[in-house]
Formats: C-alpha cells, structure tokens, sequence
C-alpha cells in the first residue's frame, strides 16, 4: 500500500486500525463515502460535532478524511479492496500525531470508526437508494 499511495501519509503514526467486510462492491464503497456521506453520516452527528470531509481520494480505492471528530486523530484513510470473490474490504487507518493513543481514547476512537463504517455505513449501502 505504501508504495501505490496517491497522498503523502497524514502523520507519521497509526493510532488505530479497522478493517470491516461489505456486500457490495469496491465502487458502490467509494461512491457511498465520497458522494452520499453526508446522508448516512449526519444522523450520527452529536452535539456541534463537525463531520469529517474527503481531503483527497482516488477512485475505487483510497479516501483521506480531516478532519476526524475525535481530536486525538489528524485523519483517517480508508483503503477499498475487492473480497475475496464477491463483496469488498475497507481498512480504516487513523492517524494521530502521538504514537499511542491512551485507552480510553483509543477504545473511544475504535468504536466511533465501528458505529460510523461497520454499522452506518453497512446500513446505508445494504439498502438501495435509487
């Protein structure tokens, strides 16, 4: 991955990494978080929280998000593969300039990534919106 990289990595440390399978393809992934985020993503929002936008992508396969709503992450890039088969992959990496998060703010990050690409997400491109 480093070596195909369309964007200079964000910081120099991964805080946090995801990884989730889906249904649909790699393009139906990349359309859902570059073109419809703000439908399945603002529901989630709480209180003044700012959502994250897409700094840079590469069609079908990288999106870079800043800023992230946790302040303990300058961003996060996701990567979009094909599953072996059928379906696709994303790996969500945040990256923080520090390089550990403490616990509580690393658990808090790990679910926030959960809620937001493997619940929300999942919904959103597991339902056709035509």
């Amino acid at each position: 991955m480093e070596g195909d990289r369309p964007w200079p990595t964000p910081t120099e440390h991964v805080v946090v990494e995801r990884r989730w399978t889906y249904a649909p393809p790699p393009w139906v992934m990349y359309q859902a978080v570059v073109d419809e985020m703000d439908r399945w993503l603002s529901p989630l929002l709480t209180g003044g929280e700012e959502p994250p936008k897409v700094a840079a992508s590469r069609r079908p396969d990288a999106v870079l998000l800043t800023p992230w709503p946790e302040a303990d992450v300058a961003a996060v890039e996701l990567w979009i593969s094909d599953h072996e088969g059928s379906g696709s992959v994303m790996a969500a990496m945040a990256y923080g300039s520090i390089p550990a998060l403490a616990d509580d703010v690393r658990r808090r990050v790990r679910y926030r990534l959960g809620t937001i690409f493997g619940a929300a997400l999942r919904d959103w491109v597991d339902v056709p919106h035509y």
